[in-house]
C-alpha cells in the first residue's frame, strides 16, 4: 500500500464536494474486507470437512448399531438416516459458501485496484498542483 497523500482541507468549497472519507479509508476497508473473505473461505472448508467426518461417522454408527448391537428399528434407522442427510446439506452449503467467499474476494480485490487505479492519480496530480482538491470532471468536460 502506498502512503498517504497529505491533502489540505478545503475551505470555503460548497458542502457537496466535501466528505471526511479519504481514498486510502476506503482501500483499506476493502483490504480488510478481502481478508475477512478468505478467512470466511478457510472456516468453511475446515466446516464442511468436519460436517462430512461427521456423516461419515454416522453412516458408520448406524451399520454399527444395526450390525453389533441389533439396534434396527425403524425409528432408529429413520433418524440415522435425516441425520447424515442433514450433514450431506450442510457440506453442500459450506462449499457453495467458501466458493461465494473466493468469488466475493476477487470483486472486492478487482474493486480495490480499480479505486486505486483510477483515484489515486488525481490525487497525486491534486497534490502536486498544489491544490485543495480537484476540480469537478464536469468543470473539465469539453
Amino acid at each position: 500500500m502506498s502512503a498517504p497523500i497529505p491533502m489540505p482541507r478545503a475551505a470555503g468549497a460548497a458542502s457537496e464536494h466535501l466528505t471526511d472519507v479519504t481514498l486510502d479509508d476506503v482501500l483499506a476497508s476493502l483490504e480488510k474486507s478481502k481478508t475477512d473473505c478468505f478467512t470466511t473461505y478457510d472456516e468453511c472448508a475446515s466446516l464442511a470437512a468436519l460436517a462430512a467426518e461427521l456423516r461419515d461417522g454416522l453412516h458408520a454408527l448406524g451399520t454399527e448399531l444395526e450390525q453389533r448391537h441389533n439396534v434396527i428399528g425403524r425409528m432408529t434407522g429413520a433418524a440415522m438416516h435425516r441425520l447424515g442427510e442433514s450433514m450431506d446439506l450442510l457440506v453442500r452449503k459450506a462449499e457453495e459458501m467458501r466458493t461465494e467467499s473466493l468469488h466475493a474476494a476477487e470483486a472486492i480485490e478487482l474493486a480495490h485496484d480499480d479505486m486505486h487505479d483510477a483515484y489515486r492519480p488525481v490525487q497525486q496530480a491534486t497534490a502536486d498542483a498544489g491544490l485543495v482538491m480537484p476540480s469537478a470532471r464536469i468543470h473539465n468536460e469539453d
